[in-house]
């Protein structure tokens, strides 16, 4: 059997250690983060709407997902809890069904047309 004394080490070795991971901010890959953060929506669209519309997020300006910079560097969201928090308070503000980006392109003459076989 076990002493009082020791159960109680035991138990604030425990409650450190829970801490411990709860301070640990979670990290989450782009295309997990797509699915569970951003509605399932496209690379383009998050980078559009999402990460270009408010800059706050960025790392660079303070906030919670690496900057896209170039081909190659993977973004990343650094603390899921504070992504989930902020994307609950502007939940309102981003319009989730705005077009893809690409559609934006061709409607505006930018982008190739669908070609449709006939």
């Amino acid at each position: 059997m076990l002493d009082d004394a020791t159960i109680n080490k035991i138990a604030d070795a425990i409650a450190d250690r829970i801490n411990q991971k709860q301070q640990q901010p979670s990290t989450m890959k782009f295309d997990e983060a797509r699915h569970e953060l951003f509605h399932d929506k496209s690379r383009e669209w998050i980078k559009y709407y999402i990460l270009h519309q408010y800059p706050e997020v960025l790392t660079d300006n303070g906030g919670w997902i690496t900057p896209p910079k170039h081909q190659g560097v993977r973004i990343k969201v650094l603390d899921v809890k504070v992504a989930k928090k902020w994307l609950k308070q502007n939940e309102q503000k981003i319009d989730w069904t705005a077009p893809e980006p690409i559609t934006l392109r061709r409607q505006a003459g930018l982008a190739k047309p669908i070609k449709r076989n006939k």
